[in-house]
């Protein structure tokens, strides 16, 4: 059993401090506009040995480590299964995009993955309550505007396409009680399966055993449509109010239980 993507997607040291250094930098405004949910700390990158060493294997690239100081991002040093998921997750758009297929290849997705957490670690969030699907979608949104042009406006470009393609779907979005228990799900394959993360094969068979990932990947793609969403709220506001509505969603909005939940609903 062949994985071809293994080890595809080394993170190294220099990669991980420029990109958590570039984070910090543009965080700083939007923690002014976040108010009184703003937590500013030093926040620093750790590369972890292994997957092994992460929470979920090599289901989850980055996560925080929010001691006092400094606080630091963890993350693992490949991120090629990571990248494999999602190529296989949006699979139905790159197959009319392909021109997106890319993305799934170079380091612009995880450069997300560490600097959204830079924002996330520097903000007072909601617990319990907080999802990974609707609260987590604006730190990924907020990472997606600072990465260079083209990669900015490709990501942008594949989440608003993600949006499309669930909503032509015959079932369209789950409600907000489905998508509830879609992460519900999700986070439960990743504790179970995360053994079978950290070699080639067990890696391999998680991809070929029809139905394994499901939930899964489903968490993944409503992930992805959440981020769509936001990017079609912000692009609708005219330039000059767009900062109102980056304060508003980082200094109120991001800290209500039922956030970006009228969104959700729209189109049902």
């Amino acid at each position: 059993m062949t994985a071809h993507w293994w080890g595809t997607g080394s993170i190294s040291e220099a990669q991980a401090q420029a990109w958590v250094g570039k984070a910090r930098r543009l965080a700083v405004p939007l923690l002014e506009l976040a108010g009184p949910v703003a937590d500013p700390a030093l926040v620093e990158p750790l590369r972890v040995p292994s997957a092994a060493s992460g929470v979920f294997g090599n289901f989850m690239l980055a996560w925080l480590e929010p001691e006092p100081t400094p606080r630091r991002v963890r993350h693992l040093p490949d991120g090629g299964f990571f990248l494999e998921l999602l190529r296989r997750t949006y699979a139905p758009v790159l197959g009319r995009r392909p021109d997106l297929v890319p993305l799934l290849s170079d380091d612009s997705r995880p450069e997300m993955s560490l600097t959204n957490d830079v924002l996330q670690i520097q903000l007072r969030t909601l617990d319990p309550g907080y999802s990974m699907v609707r609260h987590h979608a604006l730190m990924l949104f907020c990472a997606a505007l600072w990465l260079d042009e083209p990669r900015r406006s490709q990501w942008l470009d594949l989440y608003d396409e993600l949006v499309t393609h669930v909503d032509e779907q015959p079932g369209g979005r789950p409600d907000l009680a489905e998508l509830a228990a879609v992460e519900a799900h999700a986070f439960a394959d990743f504790t179970a399966l995360a053994p079978r993360t950290l070699t080639p094969d067990g890696a391999a068979e998680l991809f070929s055993t029809p139905g394994l990932l499901d939930d899964v990947m489903a968490y993944q793609l409503y992930a992805g449509v959440a981020i769509g969403l936001l990017w079609r709220d912000y692009r609708a506001q005219p330039e000059l109010e767009r900062e109102t509505w980056l304060r508003a969603q980082l200094s109120h909005g991001y800290v209500q239980p039922d956030y970006l939940g009228q969104n959700w609903r729209d189109h049902l």
